[in-house]
């Protein structure tokens, strides 16, 4: 044990001076010391009472002693004392330290105290002490540092005890501690394990938020728990990122999840972004090929899955008979539908088109594309083209202008109702039109025998 600082009380303390004797043979020249001196002037040696020049009369290697000269014959008549003492440790036996006057108050003025027992010292606490009372910072510096090839620290006993380390604050403590009884790490607030948990990590690296000890999640998973609050349990920000939307998000989050509804649940997720296109995306990405077959059991790359809790789980729920499984909104009103029937339902406020010869715009759009399409003779009497079915948006149009052969299904089923009808109506005009002639020709009972003849009804 060594300190730096103030040194012990060493008042009428003297260190005992080492010496050692020979016997003289007259022939022997070398004698072997209890300890090495570190030059020939750290010794006195005797010969017969006659002190030796130590420049001349003997060296020094280590614990050996040689004379340049064999001393004469004698009983003890060669003697060596060591003027210089050995700078050594001082040992503290174990658990003799138990108040600050075992060690002395000056300690802590110390700038630096260690503990090194050479294998892995021990810092301890116990009733009778303080640890705090002898160890301080010093005014230059309130960093510990543990140095090392391997530095460990390690905190609390093999004992059923909790353990943590309390930061204080000035306006609230946290801490960080293991929970003897679950073995979780915690991270949280106050002073007491367990007071407000913010942060849960057990033994089989599950993470979990909120006072969560029971995370339904596989090891290294992360379970969120907000406990009973009802606002955004996730959000991810970017600095660059100021959207404006702050009656939902703070300016610089992109994306976040909340509750739905209070204790209903449901979650919501928002995207956020400064452009207007674009705001989401959600990529699927396979590898191999996809299925072609088109049946009510195929998935595709991606899938959207609609599921009614049955029997305590969301697999063998009945979805509703024609139960709304999708819904597209513009804001707060509704525009698509998808039911449990598969039919989609669209809401659309756009015109007809019956001042259009209907089946023309129909076959305008097949002559444009051209794909797969026999040319008929009537062709040539189509009056409409291209540019024509951009106008009445029933296809759309690059970003420069230029129309493309994207669809406008809910506009084409108008438009093929609306084929329909003026067919219907030429139809008529044109049963109309037979039936005057025969009744011309043939006298009108005649004509109503070959309507019925036929099961021709007209409208009356």
């Amino acid at each position: 044990m060594a300190y730096v600082g103030t040194p012990l009380d060493t008042t009428n303390a003297f260190q005992s001076l080492a010496g050692k004797r020979f016997n003289g043979d007259g022939s022997t020249t070398d004698f072997t010391l209890d300890s090495a001196p570190n030059s020939t002037l750290d010794i006195e040696v005797f010969v017969g009472n006659v002190r030796q020049d130590p420049n001349s009369a003997y060296t020094v290697s280590g614990t050996t002693l040689a004379f340049t000269g064999a001393p004469p014959s004698g009983t003890n008549n060669i003697y060596v004392v060591h003027q210089a003492k050995a700078v050594g440790t001082i040992s503290i036996p174990d658990d003799t330290i138990s108040s600050q006057t075992d060690i002395g108050a000056a300690i802590v003025d110390a700038d630096l105290f260690l503990i090194d027992d050479g294998g892995g010292g021990t810092i301890r606490k116990t009733a009778a002490s303080r640890l705090s009372t002898y160890i301080s910072p010093s005014t230059a510096t309130d960093t510990f540092t543990i140095n090392g090839s391997t530095p460990t620290l390690t905190i609390g006993d093999a004992g059923a005890e909790d353990t943590k380390i309390v930061f204080d604050g000035n306006a609230q403590d946290y801490h960080i501690g293991l929970d003897d009884s679950s073995d979780d790490l915690v991270i949280g607030l106050g002073s007491t394990l367990g007071t407000t948990s913010y942060l849960n990590i057990d033994e089989a690296g599950k993470l979990s938020t909120g006072g969560e000890t029971a995370p339904d999640v596989d090891a290294g998973g992360l379970c969120l728990d907000q406990n009973a609050t009802d606002d955004v349990i996730f959000s991810a920000k970017s600095s660059d990122v100021a959207h404006g939307v702050t009656t939902r998000a703070e300016t610089d989050t992109y994306y976040q999840i909340q509750k739905t509804n209070g204790p209903d649940g449901g979650g919501q997720v928002y995207h956020f972004r400064e452009n207007a296109e674009n705001a989401m995306y959600y990529h699927g990405v396979g590898v191999g090929s996809l299925g072609t077959t088109k049946s009510v059991n195929e998935s595709g790359l991606i899938s959207l899955r609609a599921h009614l809790k049955g029997g305590g789980t969301d697999t063998d729920g009945t979805i509703t008979s024609n139960g709304n499984m999708l819904t597209i909104h513009a804001h707060n009103t509704t525009r698509f539908i998808f039911d449990a029937e598969g039919d989609l339902h669209a809401d659309s406020s756009s015109t007809t088109f019956d001042t259009y010869d209907d089946a023309q715009l129909a076959r305008a759009f097949d002559l444009s594309h051209g794909r797969g399409v026999i040319k008929s003779k009537f062709d040539k009497f189509v009056a409409y083209n291209h540019e024509k079915l951009a106008d009445l948006q029933l296809v759309g149009r690059e970003k420069d202008g230029t129309p493309n052969h994207f669809i406008n299904v809910t506009g084409m089923q108008r438009l093929h109702n609306g084929a329909i009808w003026q067919q219907y109506e030429k139809h008529n005009q044109l049963l109309e039109a037979v039936y005057d002639l025969a009744k011309e020709a043939v006298g009108e009972e005649k004509a109503n025998a070959i309507l019925d003849k036929h099961e021709v009804k007209r409208l009356q």
